[in-house]
């Protein structure tokens, strides 16, 4: 085998080597739009769970309070920490208006 030969066989199996990574991407890239579309599809089903748990905690509290028990005690705590945390931003907005109030007042007594 000559030397030309050997840089022939070479440049073959470069571009065979080539070809393989370039098969390889294009499996990568398949796969990496596949499990896009599982993830899709699996918030898809996690959504329409959410909206069927939502939907019977509204419309039938008794049975879903008979059946669910600790997840509706749960529901109940967050729903309390939720108040508590409006309140607290009620009195927060509360005290600044009183603060507001009180400065307006001392502005305009100062300006007269």
């Amino acid at each position: 085998m000559g030397f030309l030969d050997k840089v022939k066989e070479i440049g073959d199996k470069a571009k065979e080597g080539a070809a393989i990574a370039a098969d390889k991407a294009k499996d990568f890239a398949e796969t990496t739009k596949q499990k896009a579309k599982i993830a899709e599809a699996e918030k898809g089903i996690k959504d329409v769970y959410t909206a069927m748990g939502k939907l019977l905690f509204e419309q039938f509290p008794d049975l879903a309070q008979e059946k669910f028990p600790e997840q509706i005690g749960k529901i109940g705590e967050f729903k309390a920490a939720i108040d508590a945390a409006k309140a607290v931003i009620a009195s927060l907005n509360d005290d600044a208006k009183e603060i507001k109030e009180g400065i307006e007042e001392k502005v305009e007594e100062v300006t007269e």
